[in-house]
């Protein structure tokens, strides 16, 4: 076996003949699938070195130093071809998404659909490692030939995949929402019959447009009622046909032929290589940097005398108390309330207070937003460079930043999001410049940040890893989630497209921004009001960043009672 993958390396001049199937993810990654068999073809991404590249992309060691050993070793001009078995599993998750991007991660398990005749023992190898797994997916099933034709679907049982398959985050939805397509004299527009019970703003504009700020889903749901002959949004029967123009759909929801959906599906693909870190027992050796949201003058959004900064500080503090007395990682609070500092209250309603500070050096008030959220990221980037308590160097790898807010949306919606950094919305290069921010320390050591490709990208996927580990933590406790797409690239608002401050500029490679709730909906407001919620919710995020390095710990120690389970929005 190891020979074999040797001579497979040191082919890496050629590629495969008449290929079944390949996918050109990247200039620097494609796919192909021939004779039933999927191999990888890659080369350093920008700013790699061989040997980021060579640990990347396969699984053991061994390999990994055959590639190093390969004549002129990995370059940017030179592909090396490896077999699938042999992919480290993240760039296994990386392959099939490219190859098959109507794939889903269904709650039952991972349903695969065929893209032409396919073994089930290939299927059972690409899914579970093992092809003699064929006989149970084919009784799963009710299949009773030894292949399946194009279209099939295959269900492969959540307990059978392989880790990167079964940790994806699973569809909320049991089934993805029909959508036809069609064209009429306004251009082209996918089509949705409202069911039972839904509405045109949360069941449509909301579901498949990404829209969430209130003005932008009222102004869409009007276009989209125009565009439909629908006189009164609040009287449409079940049944009714609603035109969505496409150049509103979000990426995921795009018919196949369309650019972007393939464009998406690429990007998706891409940054699934940098899935996960190393795994760290109880949290040893990972740094975990807490950022509580606005504080000081800057209140954050306001809902009926319901303070953003305010409570959002308060999860802050309650889940460094757990990560701090629970597990062993270096915990770093980018803000610190100068009455209480970083003790738990423990009320239900807090006084509003504006006294916290921004920890940088010297310490800033926050009584201007925009200098603050500058400077949070300026502070970050000082704090990945920093060491630990013992003085030892914490790598980029093993640290995480977590900043915490809540949002103002459609009254209609509630539940937590997580925004990521997209890639695509990302700069190679930022700095800012004046006397304002001359003055810090933190600006002083690093004034202009760069990007390389290879940063960006991991970027993504690391926090994406990170962020759908938080979700399934919040799932699993019970709290109320966004009922759609818990997990975004971007903010979408007033017709822009953004990826926040705080995470756009941050070079901490693993990096979410994590709104708990939804201020402007009266349920969710109602509970952010309860100290137990909001405990609940450091215990959640807890559990997520220990199960995002595979840890062990008690952080995630549910509290004495379950809270019913929230209500989906009509």
């Amino acid at each position: 076996m190891k020979r074999a993958l040797a001579l497979a390396l040191l082919l890496a001049a050629g590629t495969p003949s008449a290929p079944e199937r390949r996918v050109a993810v990247s200039p620097d990654f494609s796919v192909v699938l021939a004779d039933g068999k999927i191999t990888v073809e890659a080369r350093p991404l920008e700013g790699e070195t061989p040997m980021e590249f060579a640990a990347r992309l396969v699984a053991d060691p061994k390999v990994a130093g055959q590639i190093l050993t390969l004549p002129g070793q990995p370059s940017t001009t030179r592909l090396v071809v490896v077999p699938y078995g042999a992919l480290a599993e993240e760039v296994k998750l990386a392959a099939v998404t490219a190859l098959f991007p109507a794939d889903l991660r269904a709650t039952a398990g991972w349903l695969h659909i065929a893209v032409g005749e396919e073994s089930l023992a290939s299927i059972a190898d690409w899914f579970t490692g093992q092809a003699d797994l064929a006989a149970n997916l084919a009784k799963e099933n009710g299949l009773t030939g030894e292949t399946v034709g194009k279209g099939t679907t295959v269900r492969i049982p959540t307990e059978l995949l392989l880790r990167p398959f079964r940790d994806a985050e699973a569809l909320p939805e049991t089934e993805p929402p029909q959508l036809s397509y069609g064209e009429d004299e306004r251009g082209r527009f996918a089509l949705y019959r409202l069911r039972k019970k839904e509405a045109l703003y949360s069941a449509v504009v909301v579901r498949f447009t990404g829209r969430v700020h209130a003005a932008d889903v009222i102004e869409l749901a009007n276009v989209v009622a125009t565009r439909s002959g629908i006189d009164d949004v609040h009287a449409i029967p079940v049944g009714y046909p609603v035109k969505i123009p496409l150049e509103y759909l979000s990426e995921e929801f795009l018919p196949s032929d369309d650019p972007r959906a393939r464009a998406w599906a690429l990007e998706r693909a891409e940054t699934a290589q940098f899935a996960l870190p190393p795994s760290a027992k109880g949290l040893a050796g990972v740094r975990v940097v807490l950022d509580a949201g606005h504080g000081g003058r800057d209140t954050g959004t306001i809902h009926h005398g319901v303070w953003e900064a305010t409570y959002v500080y308060d999860v802050a503090v309650r889940l460094r108390k757990l990560l701090v007395e629970k597990t062993q990682a270096d915990v770093v609070m980018t803000t610190r309330d100068g009455a209480t500092g970083w003790k738990v209250v423990e009320k239900d309603r807090l006084p509003a207070r504006k006294s916290q500070v921004l920890l940088t050096s010297p310490p800033y008030d926050l009584s201007d937003p925009v200098v603050g959220v500058n400077l949070r990221w300026y502070l970050a980037n000082s704090i990945l460079q920093r060491p630990d308590p013992a003085k030892k160097k914490i790598p980029p790898e093993r640290t995480v930043f977590l900043s915490l807010h809540a949002d103002s949306l459609h009254p209609s919606l509630r539940g937590a999001m997580v925004y990521v950094p997209g890639e695509r919305f990302l700069r190679e290069r930022y700095g800012k410049k004046g006397a304002v921010f001359a003055s810090y320390r933190e600006w002083k050591e690093q004034p202009v940040v760069s990007f390389s490709r290879r940063d960006r990208i991991a970027s993504e996927g690391g926090s994406t890893a990170l962020a759908g580990k938080i979700v399934a933590s919040m799932r699993k406790a019970g709290l109320p989630l966004h009922p759609f797409s818990p997990v975004r690239t971007h903010v979408i608002r007033a017709g822009r497209e953004w990826v926040p401050a705080i995470l756009r500029y941050n070079r901490i490679p693993s990096r979410v921004l994590v709104e708990i709730a939804n201020l402007g909906n009266d349920e969710d407001r109602t509970l952010v009001l309860e100290r137990r919620f909001r405990q609940r919710v450091a215990e959640a995020v807890a559990g997520g960043i220990l199960e995002f390095f595979n840890a062990d710990g008690e952080a995630t120690k549910p509290a004495a009672k379950k809270a019913p389970k929230p209500k989906q929005p009509s």
